[in-house]
């Protein structure tokens, strides 16, 4: 009604010429996949005096058309969802609509990601030597013990990054006889709050709390430095070095944009100073090459995650891969620890490659060149991708056999660090993860019962069962847990969550709702030791409530079709409504009919699904898809203080 009305007001036409002109059949019909934001956009124009022409330039909002939403679209919305649904209707179901309700009100919301670090402290007068420090006769302890026993988490991040022994950084701030830059007491204080960190989950009650205390403190002045950084750094060594701890840090807080852009300035300034056209690894380069290396993994997960073109290309690059961090780069100089071993040259390896993968995933599927290539095209690349990545995968396994047979009968108490091994065995979680990606991009067989070919649902499958392994295999620790899930799931999307999250509402299986279930479980006890993972569980659980909906909603649909189908077509109308704002609309043709209230309004024989063309059926928007998976892990970014989605039976009773 609003279109026409536009129309009849940009034309000077009457409402009733304009009614009149849509004939016997009624008004125009939308075109099929069409938002109520396309819908109403002509109305839009007028109604805020737009003009059509190519003086009007939107803000950019994303590459499909779902993430082109609009403040009228997010009103229409809300207002549908809480008018149309039955007075009646079971509480778990209203709770789990309005859950789904409040992340599409997030996807059109000014985004807290706006924001930067809430922990900065304002300079005082006499600048950051003014600021407090963990005391100093602390932090040479701390340094003397991670010298003899190595922290991984802790020795991985700052062999990668303060190659020069992170010791005499430390040295250079408590001790300087010299003033120091805000890059490099920006550096002591980001490797402080790694060091406390993993001290603290190490650690008995009492020492935790003061190791608390310490990482609270530096996080403080690690979000201090990273706020006053100069909009034009020098490049120099400790700028990147201060970046990509940033970066790091900010991916531990769930600032995935925030990273991104702090490690886009690294990257630049790594070309800048040359570091991705090393030829020859001597000594002094390879710190060099480790601090490009970092900003090359970071640049591929992070563009990935956010649906931007990488800052690094890999036809630009001639370093070397394939060599060992610097010896004594992580803790203080020793060369005895598996920290400057063998297996670190097999994991920089393996993480290189993964990002290498995931670029190339982006650039050849799911980029705006990419979705522009016809279908065919697309899908054989993602054919030579599955071949290289199962390829990749067959070389690794020797090392996997391995590492499973040496972790034989170990068992992981509540103390026990993060383990080389475990990061080794958790590269199998990111190659089924990849593998579910790219499986994606590959269509269904005609006639098929999903959306999803068989081998993208296997892959997701099969990353479920790889990350409760290795959750059972971690034990009571749950330094090895958060450190496995933060770097595994959450630092590169995890892919196959919305995959069968989409799979159950589409088809209603019933084993991949319980996986949902499972997966989300498995979260709950590592909530307490990351904000991450309590975002990434409320996420999953939502997700699971609303998929368990749509299968009670459809099952009450077919068991009482006369009294029960208007109230269940309300349901379906609404669930359709949000997950088309998201770009999972439930496709036709699968095993089950859809939820769609208005097919079981008007269809024949109480309730009946009428024929439905299955091309048009199997027409899903992968660039669609791609960005409603984008803006669901992006979650992880907002304030989900107020977002506390109800757990529910699936035999209705809400607890």
């Amino acid at each position: 009604m609003l279109r026409e009305l536009a129309v009849s007001i940009s034309s000077g036409r009457s409402p009733s010429a304009s009614a009149n002109e849509s004939g016997p059949a009624g008004p125009r019909s939308v075109p099929a996949g069409s938002s109520p934001a396309a819908a109403a956009g002509d109305a839009g124009d007028v109604m805020y005096g737009a003009e059509n022409d190519d003086d009007a330039v939107g803000e950019f909002e994303g590459d499909s058309s779902m993430a082109a939403q609009t403040v009228f679209a997010s009103e229409f919305l809300e207002h549908t969802v809480t008018r149309t649904l039955p007075a009646d209707l079971d509480p778990d179901m209203r709770s789990a609509l309005s859950s789904l309700q409040q992340i599409v009100r997030m996807q059109n919301r000014q985004s807290a990601r706006e924001s930067r670090f809430a922990h900065a402290k304002p300079l005082p007068r006499g600048g950051i030597r003014e600021l407090p420090m963990p005391p100093a006769h602390v932090v040479i302890a701390a340094l003397r013990e991670v010298k003899d026993v190595p922290l991984v988490s802790f020795a991985t991040i700052c062999t990668f990054i303060a190659a020069d022994n992170f010791t005499d950084q430390c040295r250079k701030v408590y001790f300087a006889t010299e003033d120091y830059s805000l890059m490099r007491w920006g550096v002591v204080n980001a490797g402080l709050y790694f060091l406390f960190q993993e001290k603290a989950c190490l650690a008995d009650d009492a020492p935790r709390a003061r190791f608390l205390e310490y990482q609270a403190l530096c996080r403080d002045n690690l979000e201090t430095a990273l706020t006053n950084l100069p909009l034009l750094l020098p490049a120099r060594r400790e700028s990147l070095e201060v970046l990509l701890l940033g970066a790091f840090y900010a991916i531990e807080i769930s600032k995935f944009s925030l990273a991104r852009d702090l490690n886009s300035i690294a990257a630049t300034l790594c070309q800048t100073l040359g570091y991705h056209r090393l030829r020859v690894l001597t000594p002094e380069n390879e710190g060099k090459a480790i601090l490009f290396w970092a900003a090359y993994l970071l640049d591929k997960a992070l563009s990935l995650r956010s649906g931007r073109a990488p800052v690094i290309q890999d036809y630009d690059v001639t370093v070397p891969r394939g060599m060992a961090p610097p010896v004594g780069g992580g803790g203080g100089g020793s060369s005895s620890n598996d920290v400057s071993d063998i297996s670190w040259r097999r994991v920089l390896d393996q993480w290189i490659a993964c990002a290498d993968f995931l670029g190339r995933a982006y650039e050849q599927l799911y980029s705006p060149a990419a979705l522009a290539r016809p279908p065919e095209q697309r899908a054989e690349s993602a054919r030579q991708l599955v071949e290289t990545l199962l390829t990749w995968a067959r070389g690794q396994d020797p090392l996997m056999r391995h590492i499973r047979q040496k972790l034989q009968g170990t068992r992981f108490d509540a103390n026990s660090p993060f383990s080389m091994d475990m990061a080794i065995l958790g590269d199998e979680l990111l190659h089924w993860s990849a593998l579910t990606l790219v499986y994606r991009a590959i269509p269904s067989p005609p006639g098929s019962a999903s959306t999803f070919n068989h081998e993208c649902i296997h892959a997701a499958r099969q990353a479920f069962a790889s990350h409760h392994e290795h959750m059972q295999m971690a034990g009571e620790s749950l330094a090895l847990k958060s450190g496995f899930i933060r770097w595994n799931i959450i630092y590169v999307p995890f892919i196959p969550v919305i995959v069968l999250f989409c799979h159950v509402v589409e088809t209603s299986d019933e084993a991949d709702l319980a996986r949902l279930a499972a997966f989300a479980e498995s979260l709950q006890p590592v909530c307490q030791a990351s904000e991450a993972v309590d975002k990434l569980h409320r996420i999953c659980q939502v997700l699971h409530d609303v998929a368990s909906l749509c299968i009670r909603a459809r099952a009450q649909r077919q068991q009482d079709p006369l009294q029960r189908d208007h109230d269940m077509a309300m349901v379906g109308d609404n669930i359709d409504l949000c997950l088309s704002q998201l770009g999972f609309m439930p496709q036709y043709g699968g095993a089950h009919p859809p939820l769609h209230g208005a097919a079981a309004l008007f269809g024949a024989g109480g309730g009946d699904v009428p024929a439905v063309d299955l091309d048009a059926s199997h027409a899903h928007d992968l660039g669609n898809w791609f960005s409603g998976n984008t803006h669901i892990l992006g979650l992880l970014e907002e304030d989900l203080s107020d977002f506390e989605p109800r757990v529910w039976s699936s035999g209705g009773g809400g607890q």
